[in-house]
């Protein structure tokens, strides 16, 4: 008896058999889990899109059929736990939560024969306040391979995506078209201290009225290099009118005269009527020249909040929606998002004006063709692609905070390296030939539009 008890043959199976039971013990854990997270996986990538495509403010379904259908295909109907929806004015909220049981094939060992595998999510879409500078180069190169054929289909869709919905009563846009200069329409430029040149003197037979006159048609004015120093409105105690002149050669069927854009082709404020905005981009003519840095400053100019007692008198003078009139929002409001977006077929050039603003040759005959007055240049083109860019830089401050879409249509070179540069970023800048400037417009659009999950 005494030799059995101090008999140790056999001690380390028993142990291993311990370590084995352990190691299995462990192993199986693992493997329960891993069963676990897949089951997790599936059950949370199934609410999330669910919770996505109902919380989408253009899904015409009711949003509890739109979950219970994403769990239905993914043959986990049995699964969801509650659905809850908050409707709003300008937002929808999703919510819902998900369980099932999976057996486990090791922990019943440690007496659990189950674990509960739980999913939530939550997804919300929201229409913020939204102000958009939406600006258009309509200089006569864009009649050249039909980019202004497939411009304007493309615009007015963009126009209809950002407006859709309940969007409308939460977004402005200004539209901005522009050709050699930018013209900010009759009622802006006397706001601005504009002073305009009389009718130019000029007989019937060369193209003036019957009472020997050219009529005042456009309303730009000849803001200076200060005026790209700041985000604001022009605001100089006067402005020169610019002269009704061409430079380059007309081409009469698609273009009107003027290197200011003439007044049926000026700038529209604040508007959320898509109608107004699309008919404006289906007639809008091409004029001379190319001064994006215009453009520019009048779109940073229309989000800056300085220009909120000219939206409220725009309001006053039926040019703006009275609910814009407290527009544009202060820099940074939480509930206002402010996007830029500029579509350009060309390079900033120099500004060229008439010796004589006032030369009868003016209205009818262009700089390069003979006009008797004779040209001159105010700026050069370095200094106006200075002025862009100083323009470009001011909206992206962190202080402002503007999101900068840009577009090179269908052009290479500085033009397109001047639209990079300005663009919020690489992903903010886009290519388009004039097969892809509708896909391009409709990809900014649902950017702006975006969905994000909340939880």
């Amino acid at each position: 008896m005494g030799s059995f008890a101090r008999n140790e043959d056999g001690a380390m199976l028993i142990m291993g058999v311990y370590i084995f039971l352990m190691i299995l013990m462990v192993g199986g854990i693992g493997i329960d889990l891993m069963h676990f997270e897949r089951e997790r996986s599936k059950l949370q990538n199934t609410l999330d899109r669910a919770v996505l495509a109902a919380a989408d403010l253009d899904q015409p379904l009711p949003p509890k059929e739109v979950v219970r259908d994403y769990f239905d295909k993914a043959g986990l109907a049995e699964h969801i736990k509650s659905i809850n929806v908050v409707p709003g004015i300008n937002f929808r909220n999703v919510s819902a939560t998900a369980e099932t049981t999976m057996p486990t094939q090791f922990m019943h060992m440690l007496n659990l024969d189950e674990l509960t595998v739980p999913a939530a999510g939550a997804a919300e879409e929201r229409v913020p306040n939204v102000e958009i500078s939406l600006v258009l180069d309509i200089s006569g190169s864009m009649r050249n391979n039909s980019r202004m054929d497939k411009l304007r289909p493309a615009a007015v869709n963009f126009v209809n995506a950002v407006l859709a919905g309940d969007a409308a009563a939460k977004t402005s846009v200004n539209l901005i078209p522009y050709a050699g200069q930018t013209n900010p329409g009759p009622w802006m430029f006397n706001r601005l201290n504009g002073v305009r040149y009389p009718d130019i003197e000029l007989d019937p037979d060369k193209g003036g009225t019957s009472d020997g006159r050219y009529p005042n048609v456009s309303s730009c004015l000849e803001i200076g290099s200060s005026d790209f120093t700041h985000s604001g409105l022009p605001n100089g105690s006067s402005y020169d009118q610019t002269p009704h002149f061409m430079n380059w050669e007309i081409a009469s069927s698609v273009m009107d005269w003027g290197w200011c854009p003439q007044d049926q082709s000026s700038i529209v404020y604040a508007s959320n009527n898509p109608g107004n905005l699309n008919t404006m981009i289906n007639t809008m003519r091409m004029h001379d020249g190319t001064g994006t840095h215009y453009a520019m400053k009048y779109a940073l100019a229309l989000l800056d909040p300085t220009s909120r007692p000219a939206f409220a008198a725009m309001a006053t003078a039926g040019l703006v929606p009275d609910e814009f009139k407290t527009r544009p929002a202060n820099w940074l409001a939480s509930d206002t998002v402010k996007y830029i977006v500029l579509m350009t077929d060309g390079q900033i050039t120099e500004q060229v004006r008439p010796k004589d603003g006032m030369h009868e040759d003016n209205p009818t005959k262009e700089l390069k063709e003979g006009n008797d007055s004779g040209s001159r240049n105010i700026t050069s083109a370095s200094d106006n692609v200075s002025s862009f860019y100083s323009q470009c830089n001011l909206a992206k401050h962190p202080s402002r905070n503007v999101i900068v879409y840009t577009i090179a249509f269908d052009v290479t070179g500085a033009p397109r390296t001047q639209m990079k540069n300005c663009a919020s970023s690489p992903s903010h800048f886009f290519i388009a030939s004039p097969n892809e400037i509708a896909a391009v417009f409709s990809a900014i659009a649902r950017q702006i539009n975006e969905l994000k999950l909340v939880n």
